[in-house]
Order: structure tokens, then sequence, then C-alpha cells
């Protein structure tokens, strides 16, 4: 199962009691804040099958794009810990 990149943008503020059930579901996955509102989460599914799972739990107007985390990719400045998760999730590609 590949690791999936989360990029939201929430029409209310992360801290908004409606999107505490998202941010608890993504806890119980394993997933990683890397940046604000940024995740990083690895289960066994398509990146399609990810993005309506968690398409439910946003806001009409809010976005959502999912993507496979693959070898070629850079990142810094980023959250405590994220090369840790990343070591612990490889890429497949």
């Amino acid at each position: 199962m590949p690791p999936f990149i989360l990029t939201f943008e929430l029409v209310k503020k992360e801290s908004a009691p409606l999107y505490r059930p998202l941010f608890r579901d993504l806890m119980r996955h394993g997933a990683h804040k890397y940046q604000l509102s940024c995740w990083l989460v690895n289960v066994a599914n398509t990146a399609a099958e990810v993005h309506d799972y968690y398409q439910r739990f946003l806001l009409e107007n809010d976005r959502l794009m999912v993507s496979e985390l693959t070898h070629n990719h850079k990142h810094e400045r980023y959250h405590k810990d994220t090369d840790s998760w990343i070591e612990a999730n490889p890429p497949f590609r």
C-alpha cells in the first residue's frame, strides 16, 4: 500500500468542531500532519478511494487533493517527525 499526501483547503478554520471527525479519523489511521492542512497517510486503497472516503468529512466548498507519495519528492520545513514517518511508510515508486 502506498502512502498518500492529502491536501485540504478548508472553508472554516481547521479548529472548527465540525472537522473533529476528520482529524480523529486521520489519527486513527496513523496519519502524520506535515504542514498546515497537509497530511501523510498510509492505507490499503487507491487515491480515488482515499479521496472519496475523506471527502465525506468535508463541507461542500472545501477542497481535497489526494496523491501518491513517490520517491520523486523533496521537502523541507515540515512538522516534527516527518522524516521518521516517511522512513516507516516508504513510497513504492
